[in-house]
């Protein structure tokens, strides 16, 4: 412990006090005040307070900036006057000056004052002694404390979104350019193991939503914001971003580009490298600019298809199709470009209307593709896996799925395949670990929320499962049928008759709602209508979810032979596919043993064979 002024500072617990309360410093920012009382009076350049305050990483000079920005602030705030901000000097083109005295703070049990009978001279010599051991404390509390301190903090993970990007453009017709920049931005941040950074499907979800940076963090579940703008003019390009703190709404960071468009990929690693820097972490992988074609028009291209892939509307992916063959056209080396080419042809190989042999064979080439370029690329290697997968090549598929989550463990995409790679292999429990972790990079996916809610019914945490399925009629309350559906399931196993009665109600007329009112065969006085139910349902099924339904439906209700007959003549028609199809059987089996309306079959010696996977 030493002092400043009346500022009396806490080195192990990270705390100043003053006449104005006690604040908690950041540990950075406690290490610039180590270093900087250690050296009181005298000047410390801005690289030697990098070297001592980052040894192991590359910063930018932000990063110090920052530190010492809030350094002043906290301050002035426990010392109740903004006057402590002026002990801290800055010296343009020579660094930073601690203007003020440091003497070492007495700790419990202590007097400051001098023994009585000392001298005058004694008292002089026990005060220069204090102050040479202030700063041997302030020396040993950064060689010493601050990695204890690091390691206390260890334990929290920063969490960050970045939010679409405004085109601030004279046309606004750059909002592709913008929303690639925030997303490039976003997958850089990715990449440090000490930030948790929210999926693009959530962030850009609350694109123009009339809320403020709290209940915009609220909703995503972060600790910060990173917010921007780009302008577009010829080959000029200006980008401002923002780094917030959604507790106070200050500004952590901020910074204005103005460059040429051909510097695009070197502003996204600076902007990313700030951001990583400011939150304290740091970014591992390759930069953006490893991953830059080589013609800024392929780039263009590849932003626009992107656009139309994440929006899905009717004939969206064929348009992301052909921005994406212009790309790799232009730049045939654009491994990106490919390894976005293949999910796009995935999306029409694999779409509502069936499988479409064409489409699945142009996905494999891009995929392969992909690979041959940049074999380093996580996005290669999981759309070459997901391709074998779909395939039923699995061997093949988990060898580049292994790959790809060794080289970005935190994409979604990536952590999808392993909770279906989880769930294949039978291990229920780390599969609703995964789709946890998912849910909690990509709070606002409804799809991932809702496999959550099905993971949490299967092990029979129906108060929880309930809980993700009201939390996703909040986000969107315009949610099909089959997230009802499985409101209705668990609202039934918790025999709560009524409010599954209110959502039955709300699905059209059909399989659906026969499907809800055959499981109100135990409902008091319901019997007789939720027989009908089910003989309507048992003409109505057109594909294998349906015959899933349908088998739910007889279990609960008992008939076990039925729904085993039902689920054994779905698997042989399956299994009489095409090889191209044999993903459809990995399906349906992943449905089934996620069921839990089909656990009173567990127990029945069939099972085993009806669940049995393919080699």
């Amino acid at each position: 412990m030493f002092r400043i002024r009346d500022l009396v500072i806490d080195t192990r617990a990270g705390v100043v006090t003053g006449p104005g309360g006690t604040v908690n410093l950041d540990p950075k920012v406690m290490g610039v005040l180590v270093e900087l009382a250690a050296s009181a009076g005298q000047v410390l350049s801005r690289d030697e307070l990098l070297a001592k305050l980052w040894p192991d990483a590359v910063v930018t000079e932000d990063a110090l900036t920052r530190c010492v920005y809030e350094l002043r602030r906290q301050l002035a705030q426990a010392g109740g006057d903004e006057r402590y901000r002026t002990m801290f000097q800055t010296l343009p083109k020579r660094g930073y000056r601690l203007d003020a005295k440091v003497t070492v703070a007495p700790t419990a049990g202590e007097s400051p004052r001098e023994s009585p009978g000392r001298s005058t001279g004694e008292g002089r010599k026990r005060t220069l002694w204090f102050v040479a051991m202030a700063a041997m404390v302030a020396i040993v509390a950064a060689a010493l404390l601050w990695p204890a301190q690091q390691r206390r903090d260890a334990g929290h993970v920063r969490s960050v979104a970045v939010l679409p990007f405004t085109d601030m453009s004279a046309d606004k017709d750059q909002g592709y350019l913008s929303d690639g920049i925030a997303e490039e931005i976003l997958d850089r941040l990715t990449q440090s193991p000490g930030l948790r950074v929210i999926a693009r499907t959530s962030s850009f979800a609350l694109r123009g939503v009339s809320l403020d940076v709290p209940q915009i963090a609220a909703r995503l579940d972060v600790e910060y914001l990173l917010e921007g703008s780009v302008r577009r003019s010829g080959d000029r390009i200006r980008v401002t971003a923002q780094l917030i703190d959604a507790a106070t709404n200050s500004h952590l960071w901020s910074r204005t580009f103005d460059r040429s468009l051909g510097d695009l990929f070197e502003i996204q690693d600076e902007v990313a490298g700030s951001v990583a820097a400011a939150l304290d972490a740091t970014l591992r992988g390759r930069s953006a600019q490893a991953g830059a074609p080589a013609s800024i028009d392929a780039y263009q291209s590849y932003l626009q298809g992107k656009v139309f892939f994440h929006r899905r509307l009717a004939g969206d992916a064929e348009r992301s199709v052909a921005y994406f063959e212009e790309a790799v056209r232009q730049d045939p080396k654009f491994a990106r470009a490919w390894a976005a080419l293949a999910g796009a042809c995935s999306l029409l190989a694999h779409g509502a209307g069936g499988f479409d042999a064409a489409w699945s064979a142009r996905q494999g080439e891009a995929a392969q593709r992909a690979v041959v370029l940049d074999p380093d690329l996580a996005g290669a290697q999981v759309r070459l896996a997901q391709f074998y997968w779909q395939s039923g090549r699995r061997t093949e598929a988990v060898g580049h799925f292994k790959r790809a989550l060794a080289l970005d463990p935190d994409d979604p995409l990536v952590l999808a395949m392993e909770a279906t790679s989880a769930q294949y292999s039978g291990d229920h429990a780390r599969a609703l670990r995964i789709w946890r972790q998912i849910v909690e990079q990509d709070p606002l996916s409804p799809v991932y929320r809702q496999n959550y809610a099905t993971f949490l019914l299967a092990a029979d945490r129906l108060d929880e499962a309930r809980t993700q399925l009201d939390k996703l009629f909040e986000q969107n309350p315009a949610a099909g049928p089959d997230t009802i559906v499985e409101l209705v399931r668990v609202l039934t196993l918790m025999e709560r008759h009524d409010d599954a009665d209110a959502w039955i109600a709300r699905l059209p007329p059909g399989e659906y709602r026969d499907f809800g009112l055959a499981l109100m065969y135990y409902a008091p006085g319901r019997r007789a209508e939720a027989d009908a139910a089910l003989d309507r349902l048992r003409g109505e099924p057109v594909d294998f979810s349906g015959f899933i339904r349908l088998a739910e439906a007889c279990a609960f209700r008992g008939t076990n032979d039925e729904a085993f007959r039902i689920l054994q003549r779905q698997r042989a028609a399956l299994e009489n596919r095409q090889p191209s199809e044999r993903y459809i059987l990995t399906n349906f089996l992943n449905e089934v043993d996620a069921s839990r309306l089909l656990k009173p079959l567990h127990d029945d010696p069939r099972w085993r064979s009806l669940t049995v996977r393919p080699d």
